[in-house]
């Protein structure tokens, strides 16, 4: 019996230690942490910390300066106040930072703290939370080493570049994480003939973005200088070069189907004759399509109404066409998107009725 009185002794004494002890432990990324629990009784057991990096500025509102998360993981359920916040962040040299929660849960929560460097140990104070069970909130502080970063190098490499001409857009994915600068832009894009172009950042995420270039031009090679962007972990924003290479193509627009189609339409018949090009379509107020026999009467005039869609047009005749007999058409003032010049697309066709 007094065997068995010494073993819950020591017991009760190493749990009562947990709560007033700091841990120590290695966590995932090379870091080290301390934990302590205000209080007695309470004591918060946090299993691992980790380095996730830097993040953008859009996950926290009005956030200044490079931010960078670090996960904590609790080995107990906790509770948070409503009111939850990281209260006050300082490093080993004196210097105050600011620090965000950016998400709690039940086991864990994410802490972005503007600014850190590595080499240094940080003390990261959170009020507002409590283990489960527990009474009252209390403050959990923890202490983490930021480990000095290897030399790496510094240098943006892109992945792949995919270039959609039909809209003079390039996509640009990189290698490795990037952050972007607030006031990230192109600053500039020229061709292999020297000429001068508007490009414009219309998207970014943190491994891509999106550049968009007016009038861009096929068979030309651009080279689009973006600022404001550096590799996840280095200091300093820099400029990179992209290259893009539209391939080249000849804009030739065709006809590559034709419909015709009667219909019983709010009391009345109508009969229409659908284009389909080949590339998106670009045309005129003055456009218009007429179809001929072969007796040269028309079916349409200039004046017929066509419906115009990206890459095909639709218009209506003032009579209906004859199964089975060959007609003309003639589609005016149209090009491809791309194309130097509207043309007219000329043809023929057999009518049916599908």
């Amino acid at each position: 019996m007094s065997q068995m009185k010494k073993i819950c002794s020591v017991l009760m004494i190493f749990c009562v230690c947990i709560g007033i002890v700091p841990q120590n432990a290695a966590a995932a990324s090379g870091l080290y942490f301390q934990a302590k629990t205000a209080g007695s009784g309470n004591a918060i057991s946090v299993k691992k910390i980790t380095y996730e990096g830097e993040i953008s500025n859009r996950f926290i509102n009005g956030a200044k300066g490079v931010l960078s998360e670090l996960e904590v993981d609790f080995a107990t359920d906790v509770i948070w106040n409503n009111s939850a916040k990281v209260s006050s962040v300082k490093d080993n040299k004196g210097k105050k930072y600011r620090g965000y929660l950016l998400d709690v849960d039940e086991d864990g929560c994410d802490l972005v703290i503007s600014d850190m460097k590595h080499g240094r140990t940080y003390t990261i104070v959170i009020n507002g939370i409590k283990k489960y069970n527990s009474n009252n909130f209390c403050k959990l502080t923890l202490k983490v080493k930021l480990p000095k970063q290897k030399s790496s190098s510094k240098n943006i490499k892109v992945l792949k570049v995919a270039v959609d001409d039909s809209y003079g857009e390039v996509d640009i994915e990189f290698a490795s994480k990037v952050i972007w600068k607030h006031n990230a832009k192109v600053v500039s894009v020229k061709d292999n003939k020297g000429k001068s172009y508007k490009g414009y950042l219309v998207d970014k995420d943190d491994d891509e973005c999106e550049v968009y270039i007016e009038n861009m031009k096929s068979g030309r090679t651009y080279k689009i200088k973006i600022s404001g962007i550096k590799k996840r972990g280095s200091a300093s924003f820099q400029t990179v070069t992209i290259t893009a290479k539209v391939p080249a193509h000849r804009h030739n627009l065709t006809v590559k189907k034709i419909e015709y189609e009667e219909d019983y339409e709010d009391g009345r018949m109508e009969w229409t004759v659908s284009f389909d090009f080949n590339k998106d379509i670009l045309h005129k107020d003055n456009s218009y399509v007429i179809i001929r026999d072969a007796d040269g009467k028309a079916y349409s005039l200039e004046t017929s109404f066509v419906k115009w869609e990206d890459d095909e047009c639709e218009v209506y005749l003032t009579e209906a066409l004859t199964i089975g007999q060959q007609y003309t058409y003639e589609i005016s003032n149209v090009k491809a998107v791309q194309g130097n010049q509207f043309v007219t697309v000329k043809g023929s066709f057999t009518a049916y009725n599908d």
